[in-house]
């Protein structure tokens, strides 16, 4: 890895709920888009990719604990420190997945689960 970019994250802009891409940084192939579905209890994500379709379980109103799931297959489990100055999470990647691009997966959830939190705090 050495320092070269290996994803890239890019939001679409023109959307009714916020929703990203995922892709290669070598040649911007489009690996995946993931868009946020409109609920009111908790925050629910459509997660399409070239690797497949992934869907989150356990995601609370905290966010702060969630596992990802691959054809019904564990892929990822994602935790977020209680008591930290900034945001830190422990990510635990299972089996054969792309690193990086779970990793991006998480930035963008991050993103989209705490930049909601902030806008209703502030309304």
């Amino acid at each position: 890895m050495a320092g070269n970019a290996l994803m890239k994250i890019r939001q679409e802009l023109l959307h009714l709920h916020q929703t990203f891409k995922i892709l290669a940084a070598h040649n911007d192939q489009d690996l995946a888009t993931v868009k946020q579905q409109f609920t009111f209890l908790r925050p629910k994500f459509c997660i399409n990719s070239v690797f497949g379709e992934y869907v989150l379980h356990g995601l609370d109103m905290t966010a702060h604990y969630f596992t990802l799931m691959k054809n019904n297959c564990l892929v990822a489990t994602v935790s977020k420190q209680f008591f930290s100055w900034s945001d830190t999470y422990g990510i635990e990647i299972i089996g054969e997945e792309n690193d990086a691009f779970i990793i991006a997966l998480v930035i963008i959830l991050d993103q989209i689960i705490y930049d909601n939190k902030e806008k209703q705090t502030f309304q």
